[in-house]
């Protein structure tokens, strides 16, 4: 008899979503050897995943394997069984969200999500039934391909549901041997994300043999007063925040506290891969997820947006709740509307053709489309929206008539900021056509939401006690002021909230932060918490070699000091890891050789190092030509390509083929090998420099040299006017060598 059913109890859902699978998985739904944290049981086609700790009220998630399409022979079997994990997940536990690109719809209990990466194309979405027969599991039972279906039509087959409801008993209560299973299963049960990072030690561990004198003092910080955790990358910034995150929670738990903790972040892979898989790894029994006295909310400040103004029930649509995807999405929007003043004849020759030739050249010419994209977005999202700038406002004509700071893009005359706010408008009006808000729009509406009556009655039922934020230097000003908001009346009796802030102001791209707090950093502080901040700082890098480290503080002099001074420190950790080589530096005549010999080394290395691909990481600082190159024929099947955040869960299918990605898309990853390729001297063009542009180029180099753990190549190229000026101070010290 087939297999037409698989079910698998809630326990089990993170250990098999971390699990990487083969299509040949999906015949037989075998277990590896000898593992006992999870057992197979088969009653006739029904197979069991159930964790060996059996628990009454644990939810279930039932498949019907056949009209979901996740048996062999279909395609894209591990992404729509990845899918259909994650859609449970949240069932279970509401701090998991669904990506927006999933295209999530409601129909009372029923629900559906494209089902695979391009889904959007071929139109397959996979259905769920939220409440079967009233009750608390979740059953994926249908699939439809092509235009988007009304639920009604999708065919559900409740026998499958009740079958394997009967029959659960039995197989819970079914004693199974540790699985004998030999050869070639097409799965492998592996930690989650997080976990692999932060080993094998317990929170106990950690907090009585491991911690530093710094980290321990950050961890031991009472909930008095805000506290700014800053550190360079490769201090255990992120670590050390998921160990207290625990501690605090546990110490609440024992005191029958009723304490509201929030980790909140700017990427979901990082809420949800890394610091949650950190979790697990400090405490595999996971106690953290269902305390009974206190409570842990771990997400970003968008879901925590989306969740509090529940647009989902107001058929609104957020363009997306990762901070980093959404700007993606942004730029796409950007660059339509530059279409559009093509196509504009009013536009073209009143707007634009009164603009500086400097512009109009950059507009006009395929080649700068990139660049400019990517200037306007930062423009859009560090000034025009952080300062709620509207055509023919106040507000507007201080933005075309005042002085612009140098980290701000070169718009020499007032005309182009003109054509900056008819770009803009453009964009907004794209996005309200499409139904959706922005990233920005949705914080707006955040924002005046916490200052609210409402708000006010309500928050301290879901307010907070604590709020940790990691990676705060990606926020901009207007997301630094909700954090104030947040805390529940008596957290902030003192004066003083308790808000954990950990950041490294040099691994951000864009200029959120220089917006924000100008040329202090304290003013960037204030909005964010009341009462003096309490300062502690990482000095010991654990990621990098000696020789890494070095090379990182000599690209720290490259750094333009263009404000926050106060915090813009010099770079002056140490590193606690073996000595290695010297970073190395080679220029290549042509892109194409570059990338050519490049992937051939990487390939070499992946062969020498026994985690394989996953550790080993090409990462591009050019967006262009990493389009250009992922998509390209010649590499394609030698590289696992990343193009966000969320596709972390990636890394683990890396095996023979190297990880390619931008340095952005692995912020807050390590790898043994980086290769960073495209440090060119095109990078920082003389006719579009500013000293913005080049801090954003110096802290893309910065945030992927500082990915490498043991080996960093950076790759320039003559096509592009060979190495970089940023490296300069590197070779000079011979810290790079060439």
């Amino acid at each position: 008899m087939s297999i037409d059913t698989l079910i698998v109890d809630q326990n089990a859902l993170a250990t098999l979503d971390s699990a990487l699978v083969e299509d040949s998985w999906f015949t037989n739904f075998d277990l590896p050897e000898n593992y006992v944290s999870l057992k197979r049981v088969r009653l006739g086609g029904r197979v069991y995943l159930l964790s060996r700790e059996v628990v009454a009220e644990s939810g279930l998630l039932v498949i019907d394997l056949k009209s979901t399409k996740l048996l062999t022979g279909e395609t894209n079997l591990r992404y729509r069984f990845e899918r259909v994990l994650r859609v449970a997940t949240r069932h279970f536990s509401r701090e998991v969200v669904i990506p927006i690109k999933w295209q999530l719809f409601h129909h009372g209990s029923l629900i559906s999500v494209y089902g695979d990466p391009i889904a959007k194309q071929s139109g397959f979405r996979i259905y769920f039934d939220q409440a079967p027969e009233g009750e608390r599991n979740i059953f994926a039972y249908g699939s439809s391909v092509g235009p988007i279906r009304d639920f009604l039509t999708i065919e559900k087959n409740d026998k499958v549901y009740k079958n394997a409801i009967e029959d659960y008993e039995t197989a819970a209560l079914t004693e199974v041997e540790v699985s004998a299973n030999a050869g070639h299963l097409g799965i492998v049960l592996a930690q989650p994300l997080g976990a692999q990072f932060s080993g094998s030690a317990t929170l106990e561990d950690w907090y009585e043999k491991r911690l530093t004198v710094e980290q321990r003092k950050f961890v031991d910080c009472e909930h008095r007063a805000p506290v700014r955790l800053r550190g360079a990358a490769g201090t255990g910034k992120t670590q050390a925040v998921a160990i207290k995150v625990l501690k605090d929670l546990y110490a609440a738990e024992t005191k029958g506290a009723d304490t509201r903790i929030a980790v909140i972040t700017h990427s979901s892979a990082l809420a949800h891969e890394v610091i949650r898989g950190m979790f697990y790894a400090l405490d595999p029994t996971a106690k953290w997820q269902k305390p009974e006295n206190a409570s842990l909310w771990t997400g970003t400040l968008y879901e925590l947006a989306q969740e509090t103004l529940q647009y989902e029930r107001k058929g609104l649509e957020p363009l997306s709740l990762d901070g980093r995807d959404g700007r993606e999405l942004q730029k796409l929007l950007i660059g339509d509307a530059l279409d559009a003043v093509a196509k504009s004849p009013r536009l073209k020759l009143s707007v634009l053709g009164k603009c500086s030739q400097n512009l109009r050249s950059r507009v006009e010419n395929p080649a700068e489309r990139p660049a400019l994209i990517k200037e306007l977005a930062n423009e859009f999202a560090c000034v025009i929206e952080a300062d709620n700038i509207r055509k023919g406002t106040k507000e507007s004509e201080k933005y075309l008539n005042g002085s612009r700071d140098a980290w701000q893009m070169q718009l020499e005359a007032k005309e182009d900021r003109v054509f900056a706010l008819e770009v803009h408008e453009i964009y907004e009006n794209g996005l309200m056509n499409q139904n959706l808000l922005s990233m920005d729009q949705m914080i707006a509406d955040f924002s005046r939401y916490l200052a609210t009556h409402e708000w006010r009655q309500l928050k301290e039922r879901k307010g907070f006690d604590v709020v940790f934020v990691d990676e705060f230097h990606y926020f901009n000003r207007l997301e630094v002021m909700t954090f104030h908001n947040l805390f529940r009346k008596r957290a902030m009796e003192s004066g003083n909230t308790p808000l954990f802030m950990a950041y490294d102001f040099k691994q951000s791209p864009n200029d959120t932060s220089l917006n924000a707090g100008g040329k202090n950093g304290a003013a960037y502080f204030k909005m964010a918490a009341s009462g003096k901040t309490e300062l502690v700082e990482f000095k010991t890098v654990f990621r990098s070699t000696p020789q890494i480290a070095n090379f990182l503080k000599d690209l720290d002099k490259s750094f333009p000091a263009i404000g926050l001074e106060d915090e813009w420190q010099t770079y002056n950790a140490g590193s606690s890891q073996d000595p290695g080589d010297t970073p190395k530096l080679i220029v290549y005549e042509t892109n194409e050789k570059l990338i050519d010999s490049v992937i051939s080394s990487a390939i070499t290395d992946i062969r020498s190092n026994k985690d394989g691909g996953r550790q080993v990481a090409v990462l591009c600082l050019n967006e262009h030509l990493f389009d250009i190159y992922r998509n390209s024929g010649r590499i394609k099947d030698k590289i696992v390509a990343l193009t966000s955040r969320d596709q972390m869960g990636d890394l683990q299918y890396a095996r023979s083929r190297c990880i390619f990605s931008m340095p952005e898309f692995v912020a807050g990853l390590q790898f043994d090998v980086v290769y960073l390729i495209h440090a060119d001297r095109a990078e920082l063009a003389e006719e579009r420099y500013s000293a913005g542009l080049h801090r954003r180029v110096v802290s893309r180099c910065y945030l992927g040299a500082s990915r490498a753990a043991k080996k960093l190549v950076i790759a320039a190229s003559e096509e592009r006017g060979g190495r970089s000026n940023i490296l300069c101070m590197p070779l000079k010290e011979r810290s790079l060598a060439d």
